[in-house]
């Protein structure tokens, strides 16, 4: 089964780099550099996967991404290479993104396994309405 996944990485290596691994699975790949011209895209293309760099997903745009949803859940993997800004890439978790994924990634086998968590992640949060820390 083909998948439309829409890349919104202004990082264009990592973005070749999972476009390519991604094509070659038979996906359907699309890459956006700015959120304005990603949303225009989700619009009317519909991805079924979005993976997107957690300092742009923080602006609202997973918000925006599940209304434009059919169902409301539309799966989304996080990228982040800032660990000493971590706090970025947690408050667009909270806001809706399924999977974290952290930069540099050097296997298209990370790449696979953030999708299928997030796609794990995304059906078993259908049922769970909001996000909230839990603290030990």
């Amino acid at each position: 089964m083909s998948m439309r996944v829409l890349i919104v990485e202004p990082d264009w290596r990592f973005a070749r780099m999972a476009s390519t691994y991604l094509e070659s699975h038979a996906h359907l790949v699309v890459q956006e550099n700015r959120l304005d011209d990603a949303l225009a895209r989700v619009a009317h293309w519909r991805p079924d996967l979005v993976i997107v760099a957690a300092e742009l997903a923080e602006d609202g745009f997973l918000g925006l991404l599940q209304d434009a949803a059919p169902a409301g859940n539309r799966p989304a993997v996080l990228l982040t290479g800032w660990l000493d800004r971590y706090d970025i890439a947690w408050r667009a978790w909270q806001k809706g993104g399924d999977e974290l994924l952290i930069k540099p990634v050097f296997t298209t086998e990370e790449v696979h396994q953030a999708i299928v968590t997030a796609l794990e992640n995304a059906t078993l949060g259908a049922a769970a309405p909001s996000r909230q820390a839990v603290s030990a």
